[in-house]
């Protein structure tokens, strides 16, 4: 039986066109990445533009070969650090992304790991949901929307965060005020975390093998959440040249790193009270942009974690 929250929130897809969303969208050109590019250009077009991943267009086949997003660039500086593990990040790092060919990793492959899978602009924001929260395309973050009968390029990219901001900007607060237990929204799971103590490179590697969007970083002995950590975080690691310590403890990383941006975290842990109402925890994803929100107990220990692809199967499947 569905809930009031997962009620309102998919008559509000039912009810809306992908056009819809995209019209409410700038009309600014699509970012993409050159198949023949290397990782560090790529990595250099996504830190520009400020955002998380583009299409990878071959011209010679006139086709998308897949995305390619800040998840492959760890996956890049990941796979040459290991080259000599005798330094497991910092000389290398400036090498990994394509400064050195025999470091480099292609972006084709990088972007073959990520599908590409389009959607009509007169398609139902419910059939656009059902894509992005398919459990069979879990690294499925963003559609591309492509009208076919006129042309084989992106006009635009929707993305999960983009359709729960959107969401909660058409949802009404007042059919979301059951709590989240109340809604029957699964978000008691194993939360995947890292001590406070644990060397940057450690967690990255970690982010990197379990192909996460981010962690959490708990206190190593109260298991208290402190912050959480993404593979954007690599970025400043790698705009200093290898100069930050990546085997200092992740918390100081993250406080140096973070600090280079002059920008101080309004959300450092971004997290909700398991009594939160699945209202305030959408609007919370939207408001942050945060990809995933822990859930807390009174003493902030993590019970469970909600990410954007959650939110949308919540949606979908009750």
């Amino acid at each position: 039986m569905r809930s009031q929250s997962s009620t309102a929130l998919r008559n509000v897809l039912e009810s809306h066109k992908v056009s819809d969303m995209v019209d409410a969208k700038s009309k600014e050109a699509v970012i993409e990445i050159d198949s023949e590019m290397s990782a560090i250009e790529a990595a250099d077009i996504l830190w520009g533009k400020n955002i998380l991943g583009a299409p990878v267009w071959d011209e010679k086949a006139q086709k998308y070969l897949g995305f390619f997003d800040i998840r492959d660039i760890l996956s890049a500086v990941i796979a040459a650090s290991k080259i000599d593990s005798d330094d497991p990040f910092n000389a290398k790092m400036v090498d990994a992304l394509g400064n050195r060919p025999e470091h480099a990793v292609a972006v084709s492959y990088l972007a073959a790991r990520n599908p590409f899978i389009s959607c009509a602009p007169d398609a139902t924001l419910s059939e656009l949901c059902h894509k992005l929260a398919a459990r069979k395309t879990m690294t499925c973050h963003r559609i591309p929307i492509i009208d076919k009968s006129s042309s084989k390029k992106c006009q635009s990219i929707v993305t999960q965060s983009a359709l729960v901001k959107y969401l909660s900007d058409k949802c009404s607060s007042e059919d979301l005020q059951q709590s989240l237990d109340e809604a029957g929204f699964p978000y008691k799971k194993n939360v995947i975390s890292v001590p406070d103590t644990l060397e940057a490179h450690k967690a990255f590697d970690l982010l990197d093998s379990k192909r996460l969007s981010g962690l959490a970083v708990v206190d190593e002995e109260t298991g208290v959440l402190v912050g959480n950590t993404s593979a954007r975080d690599m970025k400043y690691a790698y705009l200093d040249e290898g100069r930050t310590d990546m085997n200092t403890d992740i918390l100081s990383y993250l406080a140096r790193v973070r600090m280079s941006t002059c920008k101080k975290a309004r959300y450092p842990t971004c997290h909700v009270h398991d009594d939160s109402s699945v209202g305030h925890v959408i609007n919370m994803i939207a408001k942050t942009g945060y990809h995933r929100i822990f859930v807390v107990d009174k003493d902030i220990k993590p019970l469970g974690v909600i990410s954007v692809t959650d939110v949308l199967q919540f949606v979908i499947q009750q």
